[in-house]
Order: C-alpha cells, then sequence, then structure tokens
C-alpha cells in the first residue's frame, strides 16, 4: 500500500514538474519576444534615404530593418491633412514650404504619415511632436485620397515635442 502511494505520489510530482517546465519555456519565449516588440528605436528624417547627388537615394537599410518594430520620431504637422483627417503629415521642420520635396532625392515624400491610436482627430499644432508606434516602410496607396506613402507610424502616442 505504502508503496502504491509513494509511485503514485512520485508519477503526480513528476508530471507537476514537466509541465512546469515546459510552461516556464513557453512563458520566457513570449516575455522575451514581448520585450523585443517593446523595444523603441528613435529615429530621424535623415535615416529614411541614402544620400545621392543624382536624387536616386534608396530607402536606408535601417529603416527596411525597422519595418515593424517600435519607433519614435521628432517632427512638425503640416498644415496638408486629409479631409477626413484619418492621418497627418509629419515633416522634419516646421512650416516647412514643400513638405514633399527633398533636395536630395525629389523622387521621394520628406514627409511620415501618422495615424492616430483609435482614429482620433489630432488638432492643428506649430509645436514639435514626439509620435511612437509601429513603423511601416513600403510604398501604399491611401485608397481614399489616392496618396503615396513610404513611411507610416500606426501611432500609440501623440504628443508635443519636450526637449531632453
Amino acid at each position: 500500500m505504502k508503496k502504491t502511494i509513494l509511485l503514485l505520489l512520485a508519477t503526480t510530482l513528476s508530471a507537476i514538474l514537466l509541465a512546469g517546465c515546459g510552461t516556464d519555456v513557453a512563458e520566457k519565449k513570449e516575455t522575451t519576444e514581448e520585450k523585443e516588440s517593446a523595444i523603441l528605436t528613435e529615429i530621424t528624417f535623415e535615416d529614411f534615404f541614402t544620400k545621392s547627388d543624382s536624387g536616386d537615394g534608396q530607402i536606408t537599410e535601417k529603416m527596411q530593418s525597422l519595418n515593424g518594430k517600435k519607433v519614435g520620431i521628432m517632427g512638425y504637422m503640416t498644415e496638408l491633412t486629409p479631409i477626413d483627417n484619418r492621418f497627418i503629415y509629419l515633416v522634419p521642420t516646421q512650416g516647412a514650404a514643400c513638405p514633399f520635396c527633398s533636395a536630395d532625392n525629389p523622387k521621394y515624400l520628406e514627409a511620415i504619415a501618422i495615424y492616430p491610436p483609435n482614429g482620433e482627430e489630432v488638432p492643428y499644432t506649430e509645436d514639435g511632436l514626439w509620435v511612437y508606434g509601429t513603423l511601416e516602410v513600403g510604398e501604399e496607396v491611401d485608397e481614399a485620397t489616392g496618396l503615396i506613402s513610404l513611411f507610416r507610424i500606426k501611432a500609440e502616442s501623440i504628443q508635443i515635442y519636450q526637449p531632453r
């Protein structure tokens, strides 16, 4: 009887330990993935394209590698916002006369489309903005406006920029 109870206890304990070990590994993997997805990389407009005298700069490897990752960027809102306010444009300089022109690479926009969280409207401001969220890299045509963007951020936060 004692042997049966000890054997049953040992079997139960072994099953609990094995199940616990498997859960630990899964939890560690999930925790690592969560940490990696939570890392925020600060980017600037200078990171967008390679420099070129002929105007044929390409999207940088840095930007390509950040596709789908959390990024943060400081910039200024343009007054050119689609009528439905689904997104805003962020540009490197306040009051840019032509935010869609780059001296280095006129083929591409020196602007990034920012999609506010939960479809919120962002009132126009001349203050600098700090935006963070998930970066999307690659040409995409907005169905409502027909505008083409190479860079987009699905924002988690849009705040007035505070120098550190």
